[in-house]
């Protein structure tokens, strides 16, 4: 009588498959300032529609990386792109968490930190790899 309970069930198993784990699309890349790599800053995607999630990420050495339990859902999203310089003393990650943020000078042009233009479609398959060529127009 058991063997027949466990042939149905591994056939069920069989035809319903298994669902990936729940999480979010991975995301990562490079941003350049003029050729060379942004050394410490913050990279922030916000859903250019109605669904979507509003995430930051650090990006160090010019590299960043938005992992699956980041939760970025498929679709277009504004980016913005904001350096912080060693020198200033900040914190990428205390300032993604709120921290005061004291004026500094961003080397990035402001239109690339507010009002950006720069975009980002995010696709369920991937890859989702986005590099950002910035120029200060010098």
């Amino acid at each position: 009588m058991t063997r027949p309970i466990l042939c149905a069930l591994f056939v069920v198993l069989a035809l319903v498959g298994c669902k990936p784990a729940p999480g979010g699309a991975s995301i990562d890349g490079m941003v350049t300032l003029d050729g060379q790599p942004v050394a410490n800053g913050l990279i922030h995607f916000e859903p250019a529609g109605e669904s979507g999630v509003n995430a930051s990420r650090r990006i160090a050495d010019g590299h960043y990386n938005f992992p699956p339990k980041a939760m970025m859902q498929p679709g277009l999203y504004k980016v913005s792109i904001q350096s912080i310089p060693p020198e200033s003393g900040l914190d990428p990650d205390a300032i993604m968490n709120g921290a005061p943020v004291p004026a500094f000078k961003d080397p990035i042009p402001a239109k690339y930190r507010t009002n950006s233009d720069l975009v980002a479609e995010v696709s369920a398959e991937g890859p989702n790899t986005f590099n950002f060529e910035l120029k200060t127009g010098r």
